[in-house]
């Protein structure tokens, strides 16, 4: 289903399995990595984080829905994050849906996906799916993020400040 931000960042703050599957995908990258940050925090330190990738589940589509159903070695928590370029994944996307056994929480990390991908019209039908399509933040956006960085690290800017870091950077989230 078509989820907005809000929905995306409240299910991976709670880690509670309310979606089966979250599809990050769109033209900002660092974005879709910034939500996949707070599903860490919300797992916890000790959760095992498992990375997978388009051609390890286009060779083995069987290997999300096992990853997903699988318990963590040490009894701890565990996730799964698959970088992907397209539908190279449906086989194994459809075999997690199949499955009733996933309980760990999957997220597909993509580039810009056309209306037309088969993945994205599975995802966007399936109730148990949130799709999120991750657009370039505006550099009012990019302010507040600076400002909520700061915050984070104990430090207050002031709105003026931050657009000029923000404009220093070259509106690039990772500096």
């Amino acid at each position: 289903m078509k989820a907005n931000k809000g929905q995306v960042e409240r299910a991976l703050d709670a880690a509670d399995g309310s979606f089966r599957v979250f599809l990050l995908y769109g033209p900002d990258e660092p974005g879709a990595r910034a939500l996949v940050q707070r599903l860490t925090r919300a797992m916890g330190p000790d959760a095992e984080k498992i990375e997978l990738d388009g051609s390890t589940l286009k060779s083995d589509p069987a290997r999300l829905a096992d990853e997903a159903a699988s318990l963590s070695l040490f009894g701890g928590r565990r996730y799964v994050i698959a970088s992907i370029s397209g539908d190279e994944a449906l086989a194994a996307v459809e075999s997690l849906l199949a499955t009733d056994a996933a309980q760990n929480p999957v997220v597909l990390l993509a580039g810009t996906l056309k209306p037309s991908s088969a993945l994205l019209k599975l995802l966007l039908a399936d109730p148990r799916a949130a799709c999120l399509v991750n657009y370039p933040p505006s550099d009012d956006d990019l302010a507040q993020i600076a400002t909520g960085i700061a915050r984070e690290q104990g430090l207050r800017l002031d709105s003026g400040l931050a657009r000029k870091l923000v404009s220093l950077s070259g509106n690039d989230r990772s500096v």
